[in-house]
């Protein structure tokens, strides 16, 4: 199967010293407040790329997910034997698409995959084969501290967005690929995104046409 399609907008962030997180001063401050990292990454990166006052589908991805609400939930259960019902809804692997989607009064479908170390590609995939204009969001916050012996290396808050339509002034051509390559990697996609060229993985390949 072959398909070309249209690369509009993308934007990449990464934790620095100076910024923990991306700028999300254009949510109202009450909203702020009750937003995880995660949400905050999602949403701040992904007010980069999506054109205003338009629909389209959503695709976000992520590995870990809400782990640090996990464990504050987890600990809260073990200390006072009750979790936060508000806690608790911030805590699911969808929460920040959800967020997003009512920040930006998106109202279309969007989904939310998590597939171990190849979440990333997987989560590409389906924005590929999802109906255009499709928003692909990748994004983790930074480890818990507790997790970090059990990882290969800490992982850092990052996250990547980009928007996806028939009608895009960077054509890319796509074909589904079943050899078996290593897992994408975040470096890897971005490096696509801002220097072109060609990404291969073992669900898809794909290069600028």
């Amino acid at each position: 199967m072959n398909n070309t399609i249209g690369l509009d907008k993308f934007y990449i962030w990464r934790e620095s010293d100076d910024e923990k997180l991306p700028d999300v001063s254009f949510i109202p401050p009450m909203t702020r407040r009750r937003m995880t990292d995660l949400q905050k990454i999602v949403v701040g990166i992904s007010k980069q790329v999506v054109p205003d006052n338009a629909c389209y589908q959503v695709v976000f991805a992520s590995r870990y997910g809400e782990w640090r609400q996990t464990i504050k939930l987890i600990t809260q259960f073990h200390t006072e034997s009750e979790m936060s019902p508000a806690g608790f809804s911030n805590s699911v692997h969808n929460a920040a698409a959800g967020a997003f989607s009512i920040l930006t009064e998106n109202k279309n479908s969007y989904i939310s995959i998590a597939a171990g170390i190849r979440t990333l590609e997987s989560g590409v995939l389906a924005a590929l084969t999802a109906e255009k204009p499709v928003l692909f969001v990748f994004a983790e916050e930074k480890s818990p501290e507790m997790y970090e012996a059990y990882l290969n290396k800490p992982v850092l808050a990052q996250g990547l967005a980009f928007m996806l339509s028939d009608s895009g002034r960077r054509k890319i051509s796509w074909t589904a690929n079943h050899d078996e390559y290593s897992p994408l990697t975040f470096d890897a996609m971005a490096d696509f995104l801002v220097n072109g060229g060609e990404l291969v993985t073992s669900c898809w390949k794909m290069g600028d046409r």
